[in-house]
């Protein structure tokens, strides 16, 4: 701070801008090294990094991080950085900050919500995921905003549309899986859903604006630019097998296995089926990923539906599919789409979900072989 000129409030925020970026950066290489020592001191990069990013700008109770003349005031910053990291920041301090400053601050929130998770620290993980899906509807908001007043629609210079929607997305997603780490599943479910309901809107928000050939005039009153709302809202979704991206598919895996959890099995049946149809159109039918749908459904059908045929075929495809998938690997090569939908797993993971197919394949025909034999006896009585 004794470098930077008093009298201009804006280089010291931009000062400390830069050390943000650089405490950041130095925080992704802690990760990158892995274990707890490297995590306690990533943690302290990003809280810097968090600190220094909103150092300046107003917070959700109206104070500072810094007096109000840019003095840099050591005690007065110390005191409300304390408890930046548990207040959020304002609509009109993210309006000051540019589309990339505001993007590092929910990226770093973000990540320190992923640290948290991994350290079993959920309720403090949750926090930071919340933090950073506020700051991202507003920042959307405001983008959209600046978009439909202008007279070209565009966003300004930073996260395309497109981009800031996955975000939300991403960060829904985050909060439901660390919802389900916490066995919360009616609140995992919930989150699933609005995942999945904010991640049809922009698709289909995005491929509208991309379709859109109106006039400037009109563009600014266009409801194709128009941001409801309730984008966030958990409303059923109609699903459409040639839009339906794989992370649709993803969400709806977990949303149905969430669901099964609280007793919805019905619904949960339908988003597994939902799920298995994208996968099977953008994996092929040997993918891993629709193994592990098929397992999911399996034990649905096979348990609380007791539909144990239908459960049996379940698990034996997906058998199946792990031991197609575990030759090739042994063999030297992959084939189908495997490359770039979900990712690879190696020989040792495959066998355990071979392994676990297997014995779930003998609780089905034990069950099934038990109805049989009950079924006979009753016949004879």
């Amino acid at each position: 701070d004794d470098v930077v000129d008093e009298d201009d409030p804006s280089d010291l925020i931009s000062y400390r801008y830069e050390l943000g970026k650089t405490y950041n950066g130095m925080a992704a290489l802690e990760i990158m090294k892995g274990g707890d020592v490297q995590w306690d001191k990533a943690m302290s990069l990003f809280e810097e990094a968090e600190s220094n990013f909103l150092h300046g700008y107003e917070l959700d109770d109206g104070e500072r991080t810094v007096e109000e003349d840019g003095s840099g005031n050591e005690d007065v910053m110390n005191a409300t950085n304390a408890s930046s990291s548990t207040r959020d920041i304002s609509k009109a301090a993210i309006e000051q900050m540019s589309p990339l400053h505001v993007e590092f601050l929910i990226g770093i929130r973000s990540n320190m919500g992923e640290l948290l998770r991994r350290r079993g620290q959920l309720k403090e993980a949750l926090q930071k995921y919340q933090l950073a899906l506020d700051m991202a509807r507003l920042a959307l908001e405001i983008e959209n905003e600046k978009a439909v007043t202008s007279k070209s629609g565009m966003i300004s210079d930073g996260p395309s549309r497109a981009e800031q929607g996955n975000t939300i997305v991403d960060l829904l997603v985050n909060i439901a899986d660390n919802h389900a780490s916490a066995e919360d599943f009616d609140a995992a479910a919930e989150a699933y859903e609005q995942a999945l309901s904010s991640h049809v809107f922009f698709r289909r928000w995005s491929n509208d604006n991309e379709n859109d050939n109106i006039t400037d005039n009109a563009r600014s009153t266009s409801s194709s630019n128009a941001l409801p709302a309730t984008i966030a809202s958990s409303t059923k979704i109609k699903f459409d097998i040639n839009a339906a991206t794989t992370i649709e598919a993803a969400i709806r895996n977990n949303l149905a296995n969430a669901l099964g959890q609280i007793g919805q099995d019905k619904l949960a049946l339908e988003h597994y089926e939902a799920s298995l149809a994208v996968k099977r159109r953008v994996g092929g039918d040997f993918h891993m990923e629709i193994a592990h749908t098929l397992m999911g459904m399996g034990a649905l059908l096979g348990g609380p539906l007791k539909d144990f045929t239908k459960g049996l075929n379940c698990f034996k495809e997906a058998l199946f599919i792990y031991r197609t998938n575990l030759d090739e690997l042994i063999g030297g090569s992959i084939g189908g789409n495997q490359d770039g939908f979900f990712g690879d797993e190696d020989a040792e993971e495959i066998d355990k979900h071979i392994q676990n197919a297997l014995r779930n394949i003998s609780l089905i025909e034990a069950a099934l072989l038990k109805n049989r034999d009950g079924a006979s006896n009753r016949r004879r009585r």
